[in-house]
C-alpha cells in the first residue's frame, strides 16, 4: 500500500513577522512623502483660487466702476472692512504674526464675497439665496453703462482646502473706509495649512503675506 504524503509547507510565524515589519518600514518611509505632496497640492489649489478671486474682483470693478465695499442702497457707502467667502473665518494668530494679524478674522464690518461676485446684491439686505438681488435703484443695473455682468464666480460660498474662508481686506480698496496715508496692499488671503493668521492687517503698517498664509495681491492701478 502506497502512502501519500501531503505537503503542508507554509509561512512560519517568523517569516510573517518579518514580512509585516518590512511593509511597515516601507510605509513609514513613504508616508511623509505622500503627505507632503498632498499638502503641496492643497497649497497650489489655494494659490489658484486666490488668483481666481482677485481676477473676479477686477472684472467686477471693470464693469460697475466700484470696488466691493458698498453696503447701502444705491449702491452706496464704503462701510465694509472685510469681505469673506464663507462664514467659517479663522480668528487665531500664529507664531511671528505681523501687526494686527488677528484683524483678518475679527475686524470691523464684514460682507459676503458672493453678494458682489455671485449675486448682484451689493447693499445691506443681502441673503445667502440671492433674494432681493437685482432690485431697481438699489443694486447695480444689469444693462447699459456700469452694468453688473456676473456672476463672476461659479458659486456663492468658497472654502479654502483646509475648510476656511478666504478674506479680503476691503478696507484698503481706493475709496474704502481707510483714510490714512500709509500705503496698503489689498489681498485675497487664506490662513493656510495651520488655520491661523500671520499676515499683518493694521492701518499703521504695510503688509506682506507671511507665515504659511496663502494669498494673491489685487493689482490696483
Amino acid at each position: 500500500m502506497r502512502t501519500v504524503q501531503l505537503n503542508r509547507g507554509g509561512f512560519t510565524l517568523i517569516e510573517i513577522v518579518m514580512a509585516v515589519a518590512i511593509v511597515a518600514i516601507f510605509a513609514a518611509a513613504i508616508s511623509p512623502m505622500v503627505f507632503r505632496h498632498l499638502e503641496d497640492a492643497k497649497i497650489g489649489r489655494a494659490e489658484n483660487e486666490t488668483e481666481t478671486i482677485a481676477t473676479a474682483i477686477l472684472n467686477y470693478y471693470k464693469d460697475v466702476g466700484r470696488w466691493p465695499y458698498t453696503n447701502a442702497n444705491g449702491p452706496s457707502g464704503n462701510g465694509v472692512d472685510r469681505i469673506v467667502s464663507s462664514d467659517t473665518v479663522p480668528t487665531g494668530t500664529g507664531n511671528g504674526a505681523q501687526a494686527g494679524a488677528n484683524n483678518w478674522g475679527t475686524y470691523g464690518n464684514t460682507k459676503r464675497l458672493g453678494d458682489y461676485l455671485y449675486y448682484n446684491n451689493p447693499d445691506n439686505d443681502s441673503t445667502a439665496n440671492g433674494n432681493r438681488a437685482n432690485q431697481n435703484n438699489q443694486d447695480w443695473p444689469t444693462t447699459g453703462p456700469g452694468a453688473w455682468k456676473g456672476p463672476y464666480l461659479d458659486q456663492y460660498e468658497l472654502l479654502d482646502p483646509w475648510g476656511n474662508a478666504y478674506v479680503v481686506n476691503a478696507r484698503y480698496f481706493p475709496g474704502g473706509r481707510y483714510g490714512g496715508t500709509v500705503r496698503h496692499k489689498v489681498f485675497v488671503l487664506s490662513a493656510g495649512p495651520d488655520g491661523v493668521w500671520q499676515t499683518g492687517y493694521s492701518d499703521g503698517a504695510t503688509e506682506d503675506v507671511s507665515g504659511d498664509d496663502v494669498g494673491a495681491v489685487i493689482s490696483i492701478r
